[in-house]
């Protein structure tokens, strides 16, 4: 995944970064900038001493991108339906508390993640990284090719 990004603070050697828009995105609303207009903020690795105002290229592997949606999206669901089944093992007849013991697991599994979330963002493996500056706020346009 390559996206060009403004960045918008410095912590360190990480950078937040505000991802623009791309043109073939539309208004198809499969991520955060659909219809809403909202912008998506990342925390990047800046390697390239890009300062804030500046564009920049960041990128992230497309399989690390996987890793984390399926983290962040299939581990809570497996989690709703192991609940879901333990709900009904012990609770068999009484829908209402089944749900809840579905939905306790699922919050426990987001609480999980979120205790370790720490330790994903000191691995670079879910890091996205600044590759380059594209455009510096204080100099002209780098060309892309």
């Amino acid at each position: 995944m390559d996206r060009a990004g403004i960045i918008v603070d410095q912590m360190g050697e990480y950078s937040k970064v505000k991802l623009v828009r791309h043109t073939a995105c539309g208004n198809c609303g499969a991520c955060q900038l659909g219809d809403e207009q909202k912008d998506i903020m990342l925390i990047a690795k800046n390697t390239v001493c890009a300062q804030k105002g500046d564009m920049v290229e960041v990128s992230m592997a497309t399989n690390s991108v996987l890793s984390a949606a399926f983290i962040m999206y299939v581990i809570p669901l497996v989690g709703l339906l192991v609940g879901l089944l333990i709900g009904q093992m012990f609770f068999s007849g009484n829908d209402i508390l089944t749900a809840f013991m579905g939905i306790g697991v699922m919050a426990f599994t987001f609480f999980m993640i979120k205790l370790n979330e720490k330790k994903f963002l000191k691995n670079d493996k879910y890091t996205a990284q600044v590759l380059r500056i594209l455009q510096s706020e204080h100099d002209g346009i780098i060309p892309l090719g």
